[in-house]
Order: structure tokens, then C-alpha cells, then sequence
């Protein structure tokens, strides 16, 4: 398989190192024919990179086993790219709360790994199979092996992984498909220019002439609410600058996927290289980060959350969430003071005058 993880790769915080290569489609195939039936599980709030490998693996079971497949998801589907997603290419998805995880022989996780933080495994099953692009979890935090694992650290997309797995194994990819997990690539790559491999670019060659370009539009610019308008305006007026660090606070909103939209948004600010952007939803704070450093985002998210909560990330973008105490002003408020002081630390920036996007701030 493409993608090899060079062995002299060193993993951040305490992490237990990647395999140094890929491992073969035939190898997955032989698990996959020992096995009955196959559950497939994400990160919670399923991004397009994960909605697109769950289906994906799902389709391989099926078409090229006969093997029933399911795909089950925790918390909720966010951004309206990602509604969108899901409803205009039909991937078929249960609530995990909703699922009998004992009437499953087979698990697997896509696009995440046991131990992170944001991810919601079966309390004591062992987990099968395991395909991924991120940096592995810290050393100590709880782990299951798995018998597979496919986590290849210079691959930009999980998408391509799987996409690598369907092209190997000879399977149809239907239209609808293609599209997702073209879509999944393009989002955890930026259209491959960001974190690209030879794998990458080899599914993107693969799924082109197969995706549907009608629907990857309308996924692309869903319809968007007026409470979206108002709360980015609110957002722009809390845009706090130092150098080339922009930061920004949504306050209290009304749902989570306003956070990675307005970092996204920010990122484009002209001569800035790195954007944190956070919002509470009743008394979680989520947080969300892209950078354009030589540093990879994951690592510098954890130093500026030094700790608290959960988070993930790969490359340029990274995310997290944190329970706070209570959802009152005066614990937003201390919890974003301690966020910033921590980020201006990890990127060398302390004694950094502020400024908005209007001049000076006092």
C-alpha cells in the first residue's frame, strides 16, 4: 500500500509508535471472511472524513463478502455541509445508543483509535480493526488492541486509506460513494494541499470521474440560517489578534459546528498562521484549531488546553471540547483567559500587544 509512515518518525506526547508501513487490503479481506457481521464506529460528531470511511467500510463488508455491515454513530452530525453530506449521498447510519453492539462479531473504528478522548467505544469489547491517520494517543490513557491496524501517519485522509482498500480489492464504488469519500479527502487535505501523499493523491485520481459533481455543489453550499449570519458578526466583533495568532470567542451559541466554520473563516485572514476559536454549548466549551506553522496543530491545541478535556487532530486542523463546571459568565470567562494565556505560551507569543480586526484593542 502507498503512504509508508517513515520509521525515524518520532510520536508527540508518549504515543506508542505507528506501524511503518500500510497494512495490505488481503490481510483486512481474510479478517473481514472470518467474521459474521461488522459495526463500524467514529469519533462523536462524525466529521466528512469519517462519515465518508464508515461508508466506505461498510461497502467493502458488503459488496465484496456479502457480509452484513453497519455504521453507527455517536452525539450528532454538525455543520450543514455535513447534513448535507449524509442526506444527498445517502449513508445510512444508527445512533450508537440505538445499536445491540452483542449481535456484532466484528468491530471496527475509522478515522480515530481507542483511547482518544472523543471517542465512545463499547465498554470491554475488544476492538478488531483500526484505520486512521492521526497521531496515536498518549501513553497511559486506556487502549484496546486491536488485530488490525491501519494507521498511517503521512496520509492526509482516512477517506484515501479506505478508498485504497476498494480500489485493491477490485469493488464498484457507486456514485453516491465516490462523492463522500471524495468529499472527506477534500476537506482533510484542503483539494490536497494540505498533508497530501502519494495515497492521497491516488484516490483523488481514482474517485474524480466517479463523484457526482451536482451533489458535491449543494454539499459544498448548503443553505445556511439567518442565526448563522448573526452569530458570526458576534464573532468577528470578539476577534482577538496577536502577531500572527488570531483568536476568537463565539460565547454561549446554540450549536458546536459554528466553532470550526468561523476558525475556518479566520484562517483566510490575511498574514496569520494560526487560529483557536471556541464557543460554550450549555456547559461543554469546544474549541477549534488550524494552523499554517511548521508545528503539527494537534500538538499545539494540547498545550494550549494543557490537559483539560478531550481533543484530536492531524497536520493543519485540530479540535477538542471541555466540560466546564457550570455554564455561568464568570467560568466561561476565567476558562478563556487561562485558553489564551496557555496559547500565547505555546506559540512564543506572550507580551504580544492585542488588536481586533477594526485597530488596536485596549
Amino acid at each position: 500500500m502507498n503512504g509508508p509512515v517513515s520509521s525515524a518518525m518520532k510520536h508527540r506526547n508518549g504515543a506508542q509508535p505507528a506501524r511503518t508501513d500500510g497494512r495490505s487490503t488481503a490481510e483486512l479481506i481474510r479478517l473481514l471472511g472470518s467474521k459474521r457481521r461488522l459495526l463500524v464506529l467514529t469519533h462523536a460528531n462524525p466529521d466528512p472524513d469519517s462519515l465518508a470511511s464508515a461508508a466506505g467500510l461498510v461497502h467493502l463488508a458488503r459488496t465484496r463478502l456479502g457480509m452484513p455491515a453497519d455504521f453507527a454513530f455517536a452525539g450528532r452530525i454538525m455543520r450543514a455541509e455535513n447534513c448535507e453530506m449524509v442526506k444527498a449521498c445517502g449513508i445510512e447510519m444508527t445512533p450508537q445508543d440505538q445499536i445491540d453492539v452483542a449481535q456484532y462479531d466484528c468491530l471496527a473504528v475509522v478515522d480515530t483509535q481507542p483511547g482518544f478522548g472523543h471517542t465512545h467505544l463499547p465498554p470491554g469489547r475488544a476492538i478488531d480493526i483500526v484505520v486512521d491517520h492521526h497521531v496515536p494517543p498518549k501513553a497511559g490513557k486506556p487502549s484496546l488492541p486491536a488485530v488490525y491496524d491501519d494507521v498511517r501517519l503521512t496520509v492526509g485522509a482516512t477517506s484515501s486509506i479506505v478508498t485504497g482498500y476498494l480500489i485493491d480489492a477490485g469493488v464498484e464504488v457507486p456514485r453516491l460513494l465516490a462523492t463522500a469519500l471524495f468529499y472527506g479527502l477534500l476537506t482533510d487535505t484542503a483539494d490536497l494541499s494540505r498533508d497530501a501523499s502519494a495515497l492521497d493523491v491516488r484516490a483523488y485520481e481514482f474517485l474524480a470521474p466517479r463523484v457526482d459533481r451536482a451533489i458535491l455543489r449543494a454539499i459544498q453550499k448548503p443553505d445556511l440560517s439567518a442565526d448563522y449570519y448573526r452569530t458570526l458578526r458576534e464573532a468577528l466583533n470578539n476577534v482577538r489578534i496577536y502577531g500572527d495568532l488570531v483568536l476568537c470567542s463565539l460565547g454561549r451559541i446554540g450549536a458546536p459546528e459554528m466553532v470550526a466554520e468561523v476558525a475556518d473563516l479566520l484562517m483566510r485572514l490575511e498574514g496569520k498562521q494560526t487560529v483557536i476559536c471556541g464557543g460554550l454549548v450549555g456547559t461543554t466549551y469546544y474549541v477549534s484549531l488550524r494552523t499554517e506553522l511548521a508545528r503539527d496543530a494537534y500538538e499545539i491545541l494540547g498545550e494550549a488546553l494543557a490537559g483539560e478535556g478531550s481533543f484530536g487532530g492531524h497536520g493543519r486542523v485540530a479540535g477538542g471540547s471541555i466540560a466546564l463546571p457550570d455554564g455561568g459568565e464568570r467560568t466561561l470567562k476565567r476558562f478563556e483567559r487561562r485558553l489564551e494565556k496557555n496559547a500565547l505560551e505555546a506559540l512564543g507569543l506572550e507580551g504580544t500587544s492585542v488588536s481586533g480586526l477594526g485597530g488596536a484593542k485596549d
